[in-house]
């Protein structure tokens, strides 16, 4: 009987403590082996080198500052080096774009507009940024719509 109980609970507190983790996780990435999956929370994001941006977009009326990893940093926890990744979005938006994009250009991981956190309200909790700023040449329709917000998941095809 006590070992019933004391597995019960040892069992119980288990479930919860990995509850509480998989709600943290912010972001999971999967490689293209079904052994590269890894979740990311909000504190290992802010634990890597941190990109800060101020910039017009496309999304405001007048110039943010966001701030987060740079997207290939991501990729390479899953080992992704090459080929096409889908961004797939809270609201299940999902877009394929190349990783060379994340290679040339300093795209980021954006967890903070002005220095906040973004809520889900405010395109967060991530959100795709390419440095417009920096290249002119990004400041078109295409790469406007690779800008995922709400991401939630990253899948190498």
């Amino acid at each position: 009987m006590r070992w019933t109980l004391f597995f019960g609970l040892f069992l119980s507190s288990t479930l919860a403590f990995a509850q509480t983790i998989n709600a943290n996780i912010i972001l999971t990435i999967t490689g293209k082996s079904t052994q590269s999956e890894v979740q990311l929370t909000e504190a290992m994001l802010a634990a890597m080198t941190q990109q800060i941006f101020t910039m017009p977009t496309a999304w405001y009326p007048t110039e943010q500052t966001f701030e987060g990893p740079l997207l290939r940093d991501v990729l390479k926890l899953a080992g992704i080096q090459s080929g096409n990744i889908k961004l797939r979005s809270l609201n299940d938006y999902t877009i394929s774009i190349p990783v060379s994009d994340a290679l040339q250009y300093d795209v980021i991981i954006a967890r903070k507009r002005n220095g906040q956190k973004m809520s889900i309200r405010d395109k967060g909790p991530l959100f795709i940024i390419y440095p417009f700023h920096q290249h002119e040449n990004l400041r078109r329709t295409e790469y406007y719509r690779r800008c995922s917000w709400q991401l939630r998941s990253i899948v190498a095809e």
